[in-house]
């Protein structure tokens, strides 16, 4: 334990690990009782995993890395994203390499008794040999147990995954005196720990060449480029980028919760001085929620570097643009997590949500501007809300300058 940490906050992190430990104890006696058997070989895998874009982005190197475990098993995602208004896997996931099939069902599809006895009835006939679960992080001892449960009424033979990861006790002392490996080391973490060994974190996204060429329009209609002799017109991804001098940042304002959003008035002033200082092409994306705050920023900015995409892109289509882009940044969204998945850097707006370090987008290349040791309740909103705005525009632009100028990049170029 770090000699600096004061003794109250290790005394509550040892507690955390205690109490962690201990349910996870019986999580996994509960499984050994109900999943004796193991199979070693399975032919047909279905893996658990509800959530929204942010959460499926997280875990689709886990899903690569169960099909590289088992190649020639059959492998089916069951997931939810809740309401049918929200996105997640079959906007993401559809036509995967990686997967043989996409069950999708909705909240209202599961909201009574017997709507439950057909769900898992229509489950149990598919003869699953592995359940694996790839768990929420802040799935509690209950759900678990419950999915537990599930795994066995469906029929599975063997089953894993059912781990608690975070806590909410002592939230405080967590989030300001530890750090947490992201979201997508987690789950491949619980992979290696159940014997799915994964050498590399790998990402895949099956964009159509229609998704690619509407991205490439887009572009090129807006921004126009004077290319040398035997270039071919429209935009590619990033084997190009060495080749232009446009610098393309793309701004994410949105974000699920208020309290997690920086303000639009903030993201309009980052956006001039980039176009000021760089000349820079300013690329605006979001949902259909986020276009009051669009035409916020808007009125910041000089208008013919400035391209407004908000509710006109499907997911796989953000993340072509985001292939094309120089870097992004965003609130504490599933955008920034499509960013990392491509490798582009992030510039990241974080609060005091989640334990330090769990959600941020995955890899090294990425800017995270995130308050600690706040003097109020981090499970409240408007504290959440505080710590986001306690980050200036002056420390997002130097954020902007030092991804721009950084060592043996070919931003270096444009100074």
């Amino acid at each position: 334990m770090d000699k600096n940490i004061p003794f109250l906050a290790q005394t509550q992190i040892l507690a955390v690990k205690l109490w962690t430990s201990w349910l996870n104890f019986w999580l996994f006696f509960f499984r050994n009782l109900f999943f004796y058997e193991k199979i070693s070989n399975p032919k047909n895998i279905l893996i658990y995993k509800i959530g929204n874009i942010g959460d499926i982005v997280c875990a689709i190197p886990s899903f690569i890395a169960v099909h590289r475990f088992y190649p020639r098993a059959k492998i089916t995602i069951l997931t939810s994203p809740g309401l049918r208004s929200a996105p997640g896997a079959r906007e993401l996931l559809a036509g995967a390499w990686y997967l043989d099939e996409l069950k999708i069902y909705y909240a209202d599809e599961i909201n009574s008794l017997n709507k439950k006895k057909k769900f898992i009835k229509d489950l149990r006939g598919n003869n699953y040999d592995l359940f694996i679960q790839i768990p929420d992080d802040l799935a509690n001892f209950r759900t678990l147990f419950r999915n537990m449960i599930f795994a066995k009424f469906i029929g599975a033979k063997s089953a894993f995954g059912f781990k608690i990861r975070t806590v909410q006790l002592f939230k405080k002392t967590q989030i300001d005196y530890t750090t947490q490996k992201t979201e997508v080391e987690s789950l491949l973490d619980l992979l290696k720990e159940n014997g799915l060994k994964n050498e590399k974190v790998e990402y895949d996204f099956n964009i159509t060449d229609k998704q690619k060429k509407k991205i490439s329009d887009l572009l090129e209609n807006k921004f126009p480029r004077r290319l040398p002799a035997g270039h071919s017109r429209g935009w590619k991804d990033k084997a190009e980028k060495a080749q232009r001098k446009e610098l393309i940042i793309v701004l994410n304002s949105g974000g699920k919760r208020e309290a997690n959003r920086w303000s639009a008035e903030n993201f309009g002033r980052v956006g001039k001085y980039l176009q000021d200082e760089y000349n820079a092409k300013i690329i605006i994306i979001g949902g259909k929620e986020d276009i009051a705050r669009a035409n916020i920023i808007k009125s910041f900015l000089n208008q013919e570097n400035l391209l407004i995409l908000v509710n006109q892109l499907e997911l796989l289509e953000i993340v072509e643009l985001l292939k094309i882009a120089d870097f992004l940044i965003s609130n504490d969204t599933g955008a920034g997590h499509m960013a990392a998945a491509v490798g582009l850097p992030v510039i990241g707006l974080y609060g005091i949500r989640n334990v330090f370090g769990r959600w941020f987008p995955y890899g090294l290349q990425h800017k995270i501007l995130c308050r600690k040791f706040l003097n109020c309740d981090y499970k409240d909103e408007n504290c959440i809300k505080k710590s986001v705005e306690m980050t200036s525009v002056k420390e997002v632009k130097k954020a902007c300058n030092e991804i721009i100028n950084r060592e043996n990049s070919f931003y270096r170029r444009l100074k």
